[in-house]
């Protein structure tokens, strides 16, 4: 559960997104059983007796998925993921779901 966000951007494919992603502070791939591996990431994960993310994101075909687990940092991480997209993509649609 949390705040949920679909972004939306034009990439050349989705590893070009994971390795964007991979170089950003706090992110840590993740396994998500609804991801294929290396396409999932989760940052600021919580101390070691919770260990939940204060966010998710998943790569998806034409954008991501974003979750803000309300964890604090969840903001903070979605700008910092937008930022990012968008110097390296261009333009980026956010969408809260």
């Amino acid at each position: 559960m949390g705040i949920e966000y679909s972004l939306r951007f034009d990439a050349p494919d989705a590893e070009t997104v994971a390795d964007l992603l991979r170089r950003l502070p706090g992110a840590t791939e993740s396994a998500s059983p609804y991801a294929a591996p290396g396409l999932c990431f989760d940052f600021g994960v919580g101390p070691a007796e919770d260990g939940w993310p204060e966010a998710t994101i998943q790569i998806e075909p034409g954008g991501a998925y974003f979750c803000d687990h309300c964890g604090g940092g969840g903001p903070a991480f979605l700008d910092r993921v937008v930022a990012s997209l968008v110097s390296y993509f261009g333009a980026v649609t956010v969408e809260e779901l």
